[in-house]
């Protein structure tokens, strides 16, 4: 199945996948997240991400599988991290709620210190995100990773350096916040 070789016919290439895909895909994530506008966004991710890539499909089921697959990994990305969230949320008001009053302070810049810190992770590039997830808020090693995402462990290395970077740059402003309250982007 060809994807153009030249911008103008990508676009009708792009232009006919969304034509053929777009609402059944929005339906298929409808499935696994619960809100309407996070299924349209991570089926919008998707076709840019088809966009940007040269991936070749032998036929129309190759690229009907390569979409569904692609949001049903994206879904469950996107559940993971709420649940990370969720769960570094209850935590942090399970400790509130345990602290000694003249630590409120302390925990509310800690909260807001790490909600800037997952803000900052979401908005890394797609590639670099997982992996950043993958290795850091997961835990995995390197090779883990590589297997995982189907890429080499060089590629794991260069990404997660990346991530770093950018966090490090993003998050310049409240560094020595992360720094004190010991999540140090190493």
């Amino acid at each position: 199945m060809e994807q153009g070789k030249n911008r103008r016919e990508r676009e009708a290439f792009i232009k006919k996948v969304y034509d053929d895909y777009y609402q059944r895909l929005c339906f298929y994530a409808s499935k696994f997240v619960a809100d309407a506008e996070d299924a349209k966004d991570i089926v919008q991710d998707l076709l840019v991400k088809l966009w940007e890539s040269d991936v070749e499909f032998e036929n129309e089921q190759a690229l009907s599988s390569w979409l569904h697959s692609g949001v049903y990994h994206a879904c469950l990305n996107r559940k993971m991290l709420a649940d990370i969230h969720e769960r570094h949320h209850r935590e942090i008001l399970r400790e509130t709620s345990e602290a000694d009053p003249t630590n409120y302070l302390t925990t509310r810049i800690e909260h807001e210190v790490m909600w800037e810190v997952f803000r900052a992770v979401d908005e890394l590039p797609e590639e670099s995100r997982k992996v950043f997830k993958l290795s850091y808020m997961e835990g995995r090693g390197i090779q883990e990773v590589a297997d995982i995402l189907h890429i080499s462990t060089h590629t794991v290395k260069s990404q997660r350096a990346y991530a770093r970077k950018l966090l490090k740059d993003r998050l310049k402003d409240i560094y020595p916040a992360i720094f004190f309250f010991g999540y140090m982007l190493h």
